[in-house]
């Protein structure tokens, strides 16, 4: 039986169209990679949409090594998409706002200017007929003769002369100069705009770093079975498996896997949510390729916490 086990491996599982579509907004940090540095098993293409490797880690003849590539990018890319679609349609709606204030403040500030032009016209209109008729010497003799006339014949107050003059004065159009020594230049305020502008540039950042740290905290939450770190199944593989797309792990007869809990596993049949037993790779393998060992609820880290979670805090500080 053995035997012809080791040589007749059995038949790979039917492997459905849309091999785990559901896995891949429940699942979809199972392509991070411990090690942003390291070997790559992540996500494939940025928009696939797969949350598996792109391509077998073994190749077509026995084990290999996946490429090296940026696989940190790909699980910040996938995994903060939304939030970011959320962001992008915040600052859509502000910046909306933002031009319908300033179309309101233009239209606003045209229609006083139309006003002011108006009321200026109607000013030079009357300065320009007082002009004309005061440039009429002969006029304005009779005018001053009249004055006299009636001053002598006290009709009129002495000063009679000197209040028409001033109330001339009074009556004409003064000018922006005049006005702002009358009533003093207008007071300084705050710039409420500009800071709140300087508030969210500088505050910006600092927001979308927080949520990627505990994006990233939260990724290796969802881990730790993976790495050992939490409830999950031993399992040893009984034939050599390559993986015909990018979504299965591949393996070799006598490898020990850890295989994910019963509520983490996904709706496919015939095939389990496994990871290699350093936890860089993770993937969907054959039911009847594999045998459960035991379960296993907590052992120790594979990796210290400066070799892990230091290299994603400097992968974050060296974005920002």
């Amino acid at each position: 039986m053995d035997a012809r086990r080791d040589n007749f491996p059995p038949p790979v599982p039917p492997r459905p169209p849309l091999l785990m579509s559901d896995v891949m907004s429940q699942h979809s940090i199972i392509g991070a990679p411990m090690n942003p540095y390291g070997i790559a098993y992540g996500y494939g293409p940025p928009y696939s949409g797969t949350p598996y490797s792109s391509a077998t880690v073994y190749g077509n003849y026995g084990c290999g090594v996946a490429p090296m590539n940026s696989s940190f990018a790909r699980l910040a890319e996938e995994s903060s998409r939304g939030a970011f679609q959320s962001i992008e349609a915040v600052v859509t709606a502000v910046t909306s706002v933002a031009n319908m204030l300033n179309s309101t403040q233009n239209a606003i500030y045209s229609s006083f200017r139309a006003v002011i032009g108006v009321v200026e016209q109607f000013s030079r209109l009357k300065s320009q007929l007082v002009s004309m008729v005061v440039a009429l010497s002969v006029l304005r003799w009779l005018k001053r003769l009249w004055r006299t006339i009636l001053v002598l014949l006290r009709f009129k107050p002495a000063n009679y002369s000197a209040a028409e003059l001033a109330w001339q004065d009074v009556t004409m159009a003064s000018t922006g100069a005049d006005w702002v020594d009358l009533h003093g230049a207008i007071g300084k305020s705050v710039n409420w705009p500009a800071m709140l502008f300087w508030l969210v540039a500088l505050g910006g950042p600092y927001l979308i770093y927080k949520c990627l740290s505990r994006l990233v905290t939260s990724v290796e939450e969802s881990r730790r079975w993976a790495t050992g770190c939490d409830e999950h199944y031993d399992a040893t593989a009984l034939y050599d498996f390559n993986g015909q797309n990018e979504r299965e792990l591949s393996f070799c007869k006598g490898q020990t896997l850890r295989v994910a809990p019963k509520h983490q596993q996904p709706a496919v049949r015939g095939w389990l949510l496994a990871s290699s037993k350093d936890g860089d790779r993770v993937g969907l393998v054959p039911v009847n390729y594999v045998e459960i060992s035991g379960r296993k609820s907590v052992s120790p880290p594979l990796r210290s916490r400066g070799s892990l979670d230091g290299a994603y805090e400097s992968a974050l500080r060296s974005i920002f």
